[in-house]
């Protein structure tokens, strides 16, 4: 069993969730189709240093270590979805 899903179920049922300026960072990568700093920044009009700490605050709530990683755990446990054109 993979061991973010335990620890995402764990976060959830103690009430802790992503905020939605997260799931907006998250789903703008996958629309952006990357996870470039700069050009999130730009997308979303934030701050460079804001999308930065945003990412820090999902990989340290998903446990995981880059955002790639971030983007495929938010997808298979259905956080965010793909959208189908």
């Amino acid at each position: 069993m993979n061991a973010n899903i335990n620890i995402v179920d764990k976060d959830q049922s103690q009430g802790k969730r992503l905020t939605p300026a997260l799931y907006t960072l998250l789903e703008a990568c996958l629309e952006m189709k990357t996870t470039n700093t700069k050009v999130l920044a730009a997308h979303l009009c934030r701050s460079p240093a804001t999308i930065r700490t945003e990412f820090q605050r999902i990989l340290t709530f998903m446990d995981v270590h880059c955002r790639y990683e971030a983007l495929r755990t938010a997808e298979e446990n259905g956080f965010i979805r793909r959208k189908r054109r």
